[in-house]
């Protein structure tokens, strides 16, 4: 190590200078005095690494100060008034070989690096210098007497509860050609585009999510991103040290609030895979696999150190040993297709999380290429686990696919009080002229004449017949396009139970025709299945072609809004909140078993709906 130079002997931090990034890694001190964590981060991240032929930094500047010092910062004032009780920085001088060039020169690229460490009560945020992120994590796990990260829970729901705008997901499932490892997606709210089929085996890695205005926040505005498994928070460029001071003392608010209600915390994602704390379920490693670094979220740290490892895994043999029982399991291990030993992976518990405990399993048969290997699985955590029982281990997690059965959140519950709700087309099953014709007609109370009651603004057409794209398509006054599907209830009686298979046609008759969201398309199909008995309404007047509905059906904007509507009254809305409002944990009924069937098969159709870029919604009575 180099020496680094006592503070007396350097540079202050110019404060009143600075305007630092906000991304910290937030962690809560787990000594007696919290002083003493602080000042042991602030150690850890003012050594130096050795110098090399590629690489020399130089500590510069120091700076540490106290509220209890009651000592003025320039263009800070004291850390009293900023409620900051303990603040230090450092600047690196770093001077790196150019990429182009070998590595015996004297031309160097040279940068300035700054650390910042800010303590309020227990809570401490951290400002690594670029080469010191990846250590500060390791040094996290090595500590526990000392600090521990940020309970994954309580980060989600702090700051992960407005609208998603971008989010990288890890797999928690087994690996297949079928299922990617990660995604990332940005967006407007991507909480709208997950769902329980396609995402309850991922696992969240990183967001980042708009803060809600009704927080009343000074600072902490905008669009903050997290990486719940490091702890970290980023933001923005702060225009001064005051800035940047004042919203790390919102984050730890926030923070302390949001700890303050733990035990009734509601997940940010629900339908994402969670982690597993009791590792008595987990059993069997089948296969690992060494995590690409460039695969990683930007935010996450990966130094020097973790490439050179991801180095060495890439040419590696690493095989698991088959008939593991527990979490435990041992790995063959070699380079290049030579075999070099055999070591032990032991999962082990540590703050809000795992780490993997590998050792040699005796001596190794080929130490010279066995050690290589060891030492880069040791060194970083670039493992991924995969497990009979379903879990995954990776990044320190353990997580498995999430198998809750969510309920269908798009219900409408509408009265049909004065329609027959067991009869979907006029007069049964009559001729398609006579069918049209009758639409509305006095004596008609089958579902037909409820939508032409229900739906009568803007524009409606009836598409009812042979290869129809829904039984009738609205477009509203606001552009929304609606492909309503209908079908009579297996019964009226007041006392029905639910049923899955009432609405099994209809959701697949959506399903299929989602071929028609594509405007073009349905309007030439419109256009060659039309004849004049075929029944059309501009605000509920009857008219005599489908011209003008597919005249601003072409001048819609693809920005203006699609939906399907599936008409199905036979769930009654008291029946469906009874069944709801059931206490977990006691023995279903079987409404309920048939409730949830319902639900699941509307969320998978509701998959299909929501990837064409609509919405879907089903109406059922709110008759008692």
């Amino acid at each position: 190590m180099i020496d680094a130079p006592t503070r007396a002997e350097l540079p202050l931090i110019p404060w009143r200078d600075l305007a630092p990034y906000l991304s910290v890694v937030v962690i809560e001190a787990t000594a007696d005095d919290p002083a003493l964590t602080f000042g042991a981060v602030v150690r850890e991240l003012r050594k130096l690494p050795p110098a090399n032929s590629k690489r020399r930094t130089k500590l510069v500047a120091a700076d540490e100060a106290a509220a209890s010092d009651h000592r003025q910062l320039e263009g800070l004032g004291t850390l009293e008034t900023a409620g900051i009780d303990q603040l230090a920085g450092y600047i690196n001088e770093v001077g790196a070989v150019p990429s182009w060039l070998a590595e015996r020169t004297e031309l160097l690229n040279t940068t300035y690096e700054l650390g910042l460490v800010v303590r309020r009560g227990n809570l401490i945020a951290i400002k690594p210098d670029d080469r010191s992120a990846e250590r500060l994590q390791k040094w996290i796990d090595r500590s526990p007497r000392l600090a521990q990260r940020i309970s994954p829970l309580i980060l989600e729901c702090t700051f992960l509860m407005g609208r998603a705008r971008g989010l990288w997901l890890q797999s928690a499932t087994g690996r297949n050609a079928r299922h990617p490892d990660a995604k990332t997606s940005v967006g407007i709210d991507l909480k709208e585009t997950l769902n329980v089929f396609a995402d309850s085996g991922y696992s969240l890695g990183s967001a980042r999510c708009e803060l809600p205005a009704d927080l009343e926040l000074d600072q902490l505005r905008g669009t903050i991103g997290a990486t719940i498994r490091s702890s970290q928070l980023w933001l923005k460029p702060m225009p001064t040290i005051g800035d940047f001071l004042a919203t790390v003392g919102e984050i730890f608010d926030l923070i302390e609030k949001v700890a303050a209600e733990e035990d009734s915390l509601i997940e940010a994602f629900p339908e994402l895979a969670r982690d597993v704390t009791d590792l008595s379920e987990v059993h069997g490693a089948y296969d690992v696999a060494a995590i690409d670094v460039d695969h990683l979220p930007a935010t996450d740290a990966a130094g020097e150190e973790t490439y050179d490892a991801a180095s060495i895994l890439e040419s590696a043999a690493i095989i698991v040993v088959p008939d593991s029982r527990t979490a435990r399991f041992k790995l063959k291990i070699g380079l290049d297709g030579v075999e070099g030993g055999v070591v032990s992976v032991t999962p082990k518990p540590k703050p809000h999380g795992f780490l993997l405990d590998i050792g040699p399993v005796g001596s190794f048969s080929r130490e010279e290429i066995a050690q290589p290997v060891l030492d880069a699985l040791r060194s970083t955590d670039l493992l991924t686990v995969f497990y009979e029982s379903g879990h995954v281990y990776s990044r320190g997690r353990i997580t498995k696919k999430n198998t809750t059965i969510f309920p269908f959140k798009n219900w409408r519950f509408q009265s049909f009080a004065g329609f027959d709700i067991e009869v979907e087309k006029p007069f049964g099953h009559l001729s398609a002229e006579k069918i049209h014709g009758a639409i509305g007609d006095e004596a008609d109370t089958s579902l037909f004449s409820w939508v032409l009651e229900n739906f009568s603004d803007g524009w409606l057409i009836c598409d009812d017949g042979a290869g129809e794209s829904a039984d009738f398509l609205q477009i509203d006054a606001e552009g929304t396009l609606r492909f309503i599907h209908v079908k009579g209830a297996e019964s009226s009686s007041p006392g029905r139970g639910i049923s899955a298979k009432s609405y099994e046609v209809v959701a697949g008759q959506a399903a299929k025709n989602l071929v028609f969201m594509e405007k073009e398309r349905l309007a030439e199909h419109l256009r060659s299945t039309d004849a004049p008995y075929k029944a059309s309404w501009v605000d509920r007047i009857k008219v005599s072609d489908r011209r003008e509905f597919i005249e601003m059906l072409l001048a819609r904007s693809e920005e203006d809004a699609r939906e399907v509507v599936i008409v199905q009254p036979h769930v009654l809305e008291e029946k469906h909140k009874a069944l709801r409002a059931l206490e977990p944990g006691t023995k279903p009924p079987q409404d309920l078993l048939r409730l949830q069937r319902l639900e699941t098969l509307l969320n998978s159709t509701r998959s299909s709906v929501v990837n064409s870029n609509a919405e879907l919604w089903v109406i059922s009575s709110s008759d008692m």
